[in-house]
């Protein structure tokens, strides 16, 4: 498509609002319709340090770029000797001004500070306070704010006027550094209560408290909650889910140690129905509740990513609290859209339940199943090797494994490796034939039962090749995190897979490891031992 046409120019202008800055230096190489509409793209986001901010602006505005702008991204850290106070104090005035006088044309804020993650001195959290008020007051039409890499420490009193006279926000992101406390969450509350009638998304974590969701009830376009780690009660989002089930599409409730059956049990298809991301991660709650949740009566068409994990895990027979093999067939069956499934100590799962899943989902990308909610002991004996932590984020339709890293989406990070893992590197590229998956509807085999299910030297139940005995009906697997000793076997099941980035594993053989190079040169292979 050379862009010639107004129509594919249309298009290449909507296609390159998706690519990352080095998919975009490539895109400039094709020809010149593609160089001027990269140029743009690349022009309507402003990524610099706060005293850099005045010389930025004027380079655009000498370019004839400012009218393209569309985003904004600070970094309000403080530079120590670079500047006196007067002539960092006169940047960051000369920043807003510059600003105030531009056409309003910015719609989105990004603020961050890269060593917020330490104790911030005196000098950081003045300059870094008094840049946020002064942004703020210059930028009046904003649809977005993203404070999430920010100090809770910038909040002082002229900040905390500030943020609660905006209006007009669709999305907020809100302070995830430092210790919220209940002044962070009173702003938060003003601020929602400013913008109801407009917000749509609201990423509040901690701060969010019961009274703010009694505002966003009255938000008639809200579609994603992200209240993860906050004191929200089972009254307050049994309210909001039936004032605003029919518009949520993401809906985080990650650590709200207060939440019970009560209202989790009414998180349901017929009060959720367009609801594409849950994650109840550490949220009290039995196998009852999960088995509500999840049976065969609830379907759930929209549904895309999802993730569990029992608040206090038991041991006993009877697998309270936990996700058995009778909850994952009714998510293979009633999930058909599932991309992202990720479940964490899920004592009560076994290779039939996990087989119901490789079975039946064809869209399934990420797969995290771990019987241990922590990191549990390595095998002794293996050949080890040091690897660092990692975070994968969940892309929405991935088709590259460079996605992975560039996705902006809702999903979460996963846990990190052990350190003691193994890491092969990634290779030169081969090509590699793709072969048809088994059919998902292939007689099952009979169940093993939970006594005979086979465990590691600590009692600790491990999946086998016998979880792929129906096959893997996904094609493609950026992520596959499984508690499974792989065999010969298992490797002559995933070999029929078109794409595998990651594979991660309790265990592998040499002869399983080969396979699976031979088949995916550039997959990462992340094991406990290689027997």
């Amino acid at each position: 498509m050379d862009g010639s046409s107004p129509a594919a120019a249309a298009i290449i202008e909507r296609v390159i609002s998706f690519l990352g800055k080095k998919e975009l230096t490539a895109c400039k190489t094709l020809n010149k319709t593609w160089l001027t509409l990269t140029t743009i793209q690349s022009a309507r986001n402003i990524d610099c340090h706060i005293i850099q901010l005045p010389l930025r602006i004027a380079y655009y505005r000498r370019k004839g770029l400012l009218t393209t702008v569309r985003s904004l991204t600070v970094d309000l850290s403080y530079i120590d000797g670079y500047l006196s106070i007067l002539a960092y104090e006169r940047r960051i005035n000369n920043a807003a001004m510059l600003l105030s006088g531009l056409p309003a044309t910015i719609r989105h804020l990004k603020l961050h500070m890269p060593n917020a993650h330490t104790v911030l001195s005196n000098s950081e959290i003045h300059f870094g306070s008094m840049a946020l008020c002064q942004l703020l007051g210059a930028l009046s039409r904003l649809t977005t704010l993203d404070l999430s890499d920010c100090p809770v420490s910038l909040l002082d009193s002229p900040a905390s006027s500030q943020l609660g006279s905006i209006t007009g926000l669709k999305g907020i992101r809100w302070f995830s550094l430092g210790r919220n406390d209940m002044s962070s969450a009173a702003t938060l509350h003003r601020l929602v209560s400013t913008n109801c009638q407009t917000l749509t998304a609201l990423c509040g974590k901690s701060d969010v408290v019961d009274r703010t969701l009694q505002v966003l009830c009255t938000a008639p376009n809200l579609q994603s909650l992200d209240a993860s780690g906050s004191n929200i009660a089972d009254d307050a989002l049994l309210e909001l889910v039936q004032a605003r089930g029919s518009t949520l599409r993401e809906l985080v409730l990650s650590d709200c140690t207060r939440l019970t059956r009560r209202s989790i049990a009414h998180l349901v298809p017929s009060a959720l129905p367009k609801l594409a991301s849950l994650d109840l991660y550490n949220v009290m709650v039995t196998t009852d509740t999960y088995q509500g949740l999840f049976n065969a009566q609830t379907h759930w068409p929209y549904l895309c990513d999802l993730k569990l994990k029992a608040a206090i895990p038991h041991m006993s027979p009877r697998h309270d609290s936990l996700v058995n093999d009778d909850i994952l067939e009714a998510i293979g069956q009633n999930c058909p859209r599932l991309v992202s499934l990720r479940l964490f100590g899920c004592h009560g799962i076994t290779d039939n339940g996990l087989s119901s899943i490789l079975g039946n989902l064809g869209y399934l990308r990420e797969l995290v199943v771990m019987h241990s909610a922590s990191e549990p002991t390595p095998v002794a004996g293996g050949d080890t090797a040091s690897v660092a932590s990692h975070s994968i984020l969940s892309p929405q339709l991935p088709s590259t494994a460079e996605d992975n890293s560039s996705s902006d989406g809702f999903w979460a990070d996963t846990p990190s490796l052990p350190r003691n893992a193994v890491l092969r590197q990634e290779q030169p590229h081969q090509t590699h034939r793709s072969l048809v998956s088994p059919p998902s509807t292939a007689p099952s085999s009979p169940r093993i039962p939970d006594d005979d299910a086979p465990r590691t030297e600590n009692g600790q139940r491990i999946f086998t090749s016998h979880a792929l005995h129906r096959g893997v009906r996904s094609r493609r697997f950026n992520l596959l995190n499984l508690d499974m000793e792989y065999d010969s076997v298992c490797a002559e099941h995933l070999a029929k897979l078109s794409h595998l980035h990651i594979l991660c594993g309790r265990m592998i053989t040499r002869h399983a490891k080969s396979l699976i190079e031979n088949q995916f040169p550039k997959c990462k292979m992340m094991v406990w031992s290689i027997d």
